[in-house]
């Protein structure tokens, strides 16, 4: 009577689970500013509505310059971070 083996749920580990939490932290903090840059929200209402609520005017560059500058350099910045944290981590934990 061989019975198949059971097998065992996905377990996501801890390291993970923060790695994602960081991840989406970050994309979320881009959102949020994205929705603050007169630039997009003028996309978006007209994507949304239809109709422009500005008439053109040229507001907010700065903050649109930024939030690409954000858009381009935060996944190499958040992959140097990490990278420099488990490198720490793995230093500290041979040293113990």
């Amino acid at each position: 009577m061989n019975q198949p083996p059971v097998r065992r749920p996905p377990q996501i580990s801890l390291g993970s689970m923060m790695l994602m939490m960081i991840v989406f932290s970050i994309m979320s903090a881009g959102m949020f500013y994205a929705s603050r840059v007169p630039a997009i929200q003028e996309e978006l209402s007209v994507l949304l509505q239809g109709k422009s609520g500005s008439a053109g005017q040229d507001g907010g560059r700065f903050a649109h310059m930024v939030f690409i500058m954000f858009t381009f350099t935060s996944p190499l910045i958040l992959a140097g971070v990490l990278a420099t944290i488990v490198t720490l981590l793995n230093w500290i934990q041979r040293r113990a």
